[in-house]
C-alpha cells in the first residue's frame, strides 16, 4: 500500500513539474537533434532546422522601427515556446529512464545519452570509446544542470532545461573581417549551429556555448 502512495505521489510530482509539456512534441525534438550531427562537431547535410516560433513571429522581428509592445510580444512568445518545449523534452527523457520527478539526475542523464545520441555508434561494446562518451556526456550535465556557472545542484529542471534550449538558438554575428560582432536569433535551432553548440557543450572548459548558457537562464529570469 505504501509503495502504491509513493510511486503516485511521484506521478503527480512529474504531472505538476510538468505540467502543459508534451512528450510526443518532446520525441520530436529529440528525434531532430539526433539528426543534425553525423558526429561531434560535424553536421548532418541533410538535417533539418527545428522551428521554435511560427512564421508570425520571424515577420514580427524582421520589422524595422519596433515598439515596445512589438518586442514585448516578440519575447513572451519566444519565452512560451521554449518553456513548452523544455517540459516536453524532460518528459520525453523521463519518460525513457522511468523519471517520476520531471528531474533528471546524472545517471538518468547518462542513460537516456547513451542510448539516444550515442547508441548508433554502439559505444556499449567499445570500451575505449565509451569512457570518452561518458566524460563528454559528464561536461554536458555538468554545463546544462549549473546553466553555465561554476556550482550545480545536480539536476536538470525545466529552468535549465530551457536555458539550454534558448542557448540554441542564439547565433555568433561576424562581421566582413570575420570578427565577433555579437549574437542575434531568428527562432530556429539550425543544424550548423546545433553542431558547434553541442561539440561546445561536450567540452570540459568554459567556453562560448557555457556563456550563452548563463546568459539564456539570465535572460529567461528577468536578470538582463
Amino acid at each position: 500500500m505504501q509503495n502504491f502512495e509513493q510511486k503516485n505521489l511521484s506521478k503527480k510530482a512529474i504531472l505538476t513539474e510538468l505540467s502543459g509539456g508534451n512528450a510526443e512534441l518532446g520525441e520530436a525534438f529529440a528525434l531532430v537533434l539526433n539528426d543534425m550531427v553525423v558526429q561531434a562537431g560535424i553536421t548532418n547535410p541533410e538535417a533539418y532546422p527545428f522551428e521554435i516560433v511560427d512564421k508570425s513571429w520571424k515577420s514580427l522581428a524582421k520589422k524595422e522601427n519596433k515598439t515596445e509592445e512589438d518586442i514585448r510580444k516578440l519575447d513572451e512568445e519566444l519565452f512560451n515556446n521554449i518553456n513548452e518545449l523544455s517540459k516536453s523534452y524532460l518528459l520525453f527523457i523521463a519518460k525513457n529512464v522511468q523519471n517520476l520527478t520531471g528531474k533528471i539526475n546524472y545517471d538518468e542523464y547518462e542513460k537516456y545519452l547513451l542510448k539516444y545520441r550515442f547508441g548508433r555508434y554502439d559505444v556499449m561494446n567499445r570500451p575505449d570509446y565509451l569512457k570518452k562518451v561518458k566524460a563528454q556526456i559528464k561536461n554536458a550535465f555538468k554545463k546544462i544542470s549549473a546553466h553555465g556557472e561554476k556550482n550545480s545542484d545536480n539536476i536538470i529542471d525545466k529552468d535549465d532545461m530551457s536555458a539550454f534550449i534558448y542557448a540554441l538558438c542564439v547565433k555568433s554575428i561576424h562581421d566582413e573581417k570575420n570578427n565577433f560582432d555579437g549574437f542575434t536569433i531568428n527562432g530556429d535551432i539550425e543544424p550548423e549551429n546545433y553542431a558547434v553548440c553541442e561539440n561546445q557543450l561536450f567540452e570540459a572548459e568554459d567556453n562560448l556555448f557555457s556563456i550563452k548558457l548563463r546568459t539564456a537562464y539570465k535572460i529567461l529570469h528577468g536578470q538582463l
